[in-house]
């Protein structure tokens, strides 16, 4: 079976299921006391309808990106630097690996993961990590590998001099995709030709430079929709400060706009020296708020650590703006940030740290969505690895890490945040973790980076239907 036709498939079966609920509805009526008893003929009868499995499939970020070809030339085309390490988990019975093709832009090389149905629709899952020295061009970036979606909030990016932000728009599935990109700054709405009706190929992906819309703006947050083929959007933002190589990262979507978020594992490590030296202001760690709504929010911001530590900041959000709340003065550590909210907002938290080679790296950190009590993942291999839990639930959590043989388990209390290391490069299996949200984290001589643990894939599921 070829890797594509898992998507196709998918929607096969839920429109499948549709169709035969509109037969079974369309001649129920007439049938219903054939299917009913004598005792009660006036029982509505019904049928359970079981969808067919489907294959499933995750985009994972790709290589890093340059803005030119390989030659240096051409700074409409982004190119590949380097390549990026996956790793891969499933409940299936094998993980395929395939590219999507870049477009007329360029691309960054994404991995197409794709378990195949077997009795049951299997869950995939996967992470990736780079450690990349060209150039101006460093620093460490990782990123989870993504379900395709009709919407994702990038929360990140930059587009003052030096800095450059990349989106990439996967489509994994056999249709077009039209995209529309809702851009916001700290000014407002962004309006610009072009943001609209852009149009990714079946399995290709497309590179859009931010600095195309909107340009010298140093807080970003992009909304990407859209319709047709579903896509996988990443961010790629790359620093340099006058002439020194600033770092590089890929920002993950987020969670949906909402009144609560949670940043499960964000690294500061050397904030203070980071700042040193010129063109440095966006060196201070931040959290960066949008509201999408027309009112005001009142935020107030937990930042907890594994220790038992924490402290609280307010701020005020107004809406169609990007705000940044600067984080002073915290000692080097592992921390996670519970923002909660007056309105819905969407969030993320940037912090940059030396390297060991004397240049420093930034860090791109996205909020999460709860887990459910059974999901696997797969840590990318890459240094200083941890995974950070965060249990916003009012029950204590007992949750189990299995790799193997190997099993771990590690209490999480209520409104508590834990941190453990865990294996790279193999398949994880995390259960009891219902409603705590997840997230991984590197702190290394090469820099820092961290990415979200994606909840388990919803899959169609034994309907009943009735007339």
């Amino acid at each position: 079976m070829s890797t594509t036709t898992g998507s196709v498939r998918r929607w096969v079966v839920r429109g499948t299921a549709t169709a035969i609920a509109v037969v079974v509805a369309a001649g129920a009526v007439t049938a219903a006391h054939a299917y009913g008893t004598a005792a009660e003929p006036g029982r509505p009868a019904g049928r359970t309808v079981t969808p067919v499995p489907a294959d499933a499939e995750r985009v994972c970020a790709g290589s890093a990106l340059r803005l030119s070809d390989d030659s240096g030339n051409d700074a409409t085309q982004a190119s590949t630097v380097g390549s990026a390490t996956v790793a891969t988990a499933t409940t299936g019975s094998t993980v395929e690996r395939s590219s999507l093709d870049p477009s007329s832009t360029g691309g960054s090389d994404p991995r197409l993961l794709t378990a195949p149905a077997g009795d049951t629709t299997p869950q995939v899952a996967g992470s990736s990590y780079q450690s990349v020295s060209s150039g101006d061009l460093v620093g460490a970036g990782a990123a989870s590998c993504d379900d395709p979606t009709q919407s994702t909030w990038l929360v990140g990016g930059s587009t003052e001099t030096g800095r450059t932000s990349l989106v990439t728009l996967s489509n994994p599935t056999d249709v077009n995709a039209t995209v529309d990109l809702a851009i916001y700054d700290g000014t407002g709405t962004v309006s610009a030709p072009g943001t609209t009706g852009i149009v990714v190929a079946p399995n290709t992906q497309k590179v859009v430079p931010l600095s195309g819309f909107v340009s010298d703006q140093g807080s970003t947050v992009v909304h990407v929709s859209s319709s047709g083929g579903q896509i996988v959007a990443h961010m790629q933002e790359t620093v340099v400060r006058t002439l020194t190589p600033g770092g590089y990262d890929i920002v993950s979507g987020g969670a949906a706009p909402s009144r609560s978020q949670v940043i499960p594992g964000v690294v500061l490590a050397g904030a203070q020296e980071a700042q040193r030296g010129d063109d440095t202001a966006d060196a201070a760690p931040v959290v960066r708020l949008f509201v999408p709504g027309t009112e005001s929010a009142r935020v107030t911001l937990g930042i907890t650590t594994a220790d038992g530590g924490g402290t609280t900041v307010n701020a005020t959000a107004e809406p169609g703006v990007v705000t940044d709340v600067a984080l002073d003065d915290f000692p080097d550590g592992r921390y996670s940030f519970t923002v909660t909210s007056t309105q819905p907002v969407v969030a993320g938290a940037r912090t940059t740290s030396p390297t060991a080679d004397g240049n420093s790296d930034l860090g791109w950190f996205a909020s999460a969505e709860p887990l459910g009590d059974e999901v696997i993942t797969a840590v990318a291999p890459g240094e200083g690895v941890r995974m950070n839990f965060v249990n916003p639930t009012r029950e204590d959590r007992a949750i189990t890490i299995r790799s193997g043989d190997e099993k771990r388990t590690i209490q999480v209390l209520s409104g508590a945040t834990a941190t453990m290391p865990v294996q790279t490069a193999k398949q994880l299996s995390i259960s009891g973790a219902e409603g705590v949200v997840a997230g991984v984290t590197y702190r290394g001589d090469d820099g820092i980076a961290g990415f979200p643990v994606r909840p388990s894939t919803q899959v169609s599921t034994p309907v009943r239907v009735y007339p």
